[in-house]
């Protein structure tokens, strides 16, 4: 996990604004159930949890209850119930250049939880490295050195990450003004224990609603 992130076992409660308040940057293990906040009981955020954590019986679902937002990389495969999530995948779970289908899917499905999950080892977080492995990658689809390179100049800036647990903080915080109903929770998934975390949030300006 990256190294700016601590980890806690120390048990985060809500209040009643719905806000988890904690220092910032810091991951919480989901152990068992009293381990989740109480903003998230009786959502499908807790639902997610105990699915994927503790193994807890799928249940059987027509219709999807929540939208999760995560990241490319194969490594990460939630253990979840069929029709129990919409999933959008993109790189580093980065929500700017998906904001349309996440719209779509806010405006006609009814879903109103949502779970923006970063996780450990993204190569998002080191994209520099990557450039000229990229660039050698499209001139043998057909590209020209120059188109590839210019492309990967273009949109470098939209899936750069410095530190993941900050990026899923600042794109939960953006679906949180941009959709006032949303109960939007930010998680991080560790490829080498294959298990979702907390990220504690610190105290927030704006008001955040609270979805029981």
């Amino acid at each position: 996990m990256e190294k700016s992130l601590a980890i806690t076992t120390k048990r985060t409660r809500g209040n009643n604004k719905g806000i988890c308040k904690s220092p910032e940057n810091t991951l919480v293990p989901v152990l068992r159930k009293d381990d989740i906040p109480d903003c998230y009981k009786h959502t499908p955020l807790e639902k997610l949890l105990l699915y994927h954590n503790l193994n807890y019986p799928f249940g059987s679902y027509s219709n999807a209850e929540m939208l999760i937002v995560m990241c490319i990389d194969n490594r990460m495969q939630l253990h979840l119930p069929d029709n129990f999530s919409y999933i959008v995948r993109n790189g580093g779970a980065k929500i700017n250049t998906v904001l349309f289908p996440l719209s779509f899917i806010v405006a006609t499905t009814g879903a109103k939880t949502v779970a923006v999950i970063g996780h450990s080892d993204c190569r998002m977080r080191d994209l520099e490295t990557h450039r000229l492995g990229f660039i050698s990658g499209l001139t043998e689809q057909g590209w020209t050195k120059k188109r590839a390179e210019n492309f990967f100049v273009e949109m470098k800036s939209s899936f750069a990450i410095k530190n993941v647990a900050s990026s899923v903080l600042a794109d939960t915080r953006t679906l949180r003004s941009r959709y006032s109903n949303l109960l939007v929770a930010p998680l991080y998934y560790s490829v080498e224990d294959k298990k979702l975390y907390l990220i504690k949030e610190g105290r927030q300006k704006n008001k955040i609603n609270k979805r029981g």
